[in-house]
């Protein structure tokens, strides 16, 4: 049985999987190393030849493209990166909602249609089951977004949204994609999630590969003990805190 401490003021992200496939092919990474081929192959210039105005006429000036963008230089140096972790298909069947699926590897998905009610009604919501579980102990929190530079061939929304690893410690990726009749390929290694800590301190990112029984005792869902979710279990954390040492000396 391995262990992981947080001994420093960085950030230590465990990353833990029991599948060797994932673990040694589709590894969690920082983000830096998933930048997209169309900005590596930008000029940071590009010329400006003509007319730019009714009063003016450039001829040997140059405009910064993306590649001089300080926000995106900046958003690759933050946080990390989930990628697809196998191949796989969505067929879309029309606008009544229709779909079929094909997953080469991992589990099975979960299809939601009543999770966002009335919200996006032109897509379909499907929840792709990570073969991921993260563990950070000091409580830090990320912002989840999708991987926004690298999905510019698609048309899919990968919801955004805070997640502290502390209180649930699942990966799954909630995608809406358009309820057209359309096929959907996503390719094993594609960049899906990208997160980024809500702290300015230093990430640390660990990959682990385990076995069932030590997968099982890393997970952390809150939400799965009460009707009420995560915020009933919340309630129970700060009761644990509050009620310290035992006062017979026998320990917490």
């Amino acid at each position: 049985m391995f262990s992981f401490f947080h001994r420093t003021p960085e950030i230590h992200l465990d990353c833990f999987t029991t599948d060797a496939n994932v673990y040694h092919n589709t590894p969690i990474v920082h983000a830096i190393k998933t930048i997209p081929d169309w900005w590596k192959e930008l000029p940071a210039y590009s010329p400006v030849f003509g007319k730019e105005s009714e009063e003016h006429i450039w001829s040997n000036l140059s405009k910064r493209t993306a590649k001089d963008c300080y926000a995106i230089i900046e958003l690759y140096k933050k946080g990390i990166v989930i990628e697809s972790w196998t191949d796989f298909t969505i067929k879309s069947t029309g606008k009544e909602g229709g779909y079929a699926y094909n997953i080469k590897h991992g589990p099975d998905p979960g299809f939601h249609t009543d999770q966002t009610g009335n919200g996006f009604p032109e897509y379909n919501h499907i929840k792709l089951s990570s073969p991921w579980i993260f563990r950070e102990k000091s409580g830090i929190k990320f912002l989840w977004m999708g991987a926004e530079g690298a999905l510019d061939k698609y048309n899919i929304k990968v919801l955004p949204g805070v997640i502290n690893f502390d209180i649930v410690s699942y990966t799954n990726v909630n995608i809406m994609f358009p309820k057209d009749d359309k096929d959907f390929f996503v390719s094993v290694g594609q960049p899906l999630v990208q997160l980024i800590p809500l702290s300015e301190k230093k990430l640390v990112l660990k990959n682990h590969l385990i076995n069932r029984n030590e997968y099982d005792t890393m997970i952390i869902n809150s939400a799965s003990q009460s009707f009420y979710g995560w915020r009933k279990v919340l309630q129970l954390r700060k009761r644990n805190k509050k009620r310290g040492t035992c006062p017979f000396g026998f320990g917490d």
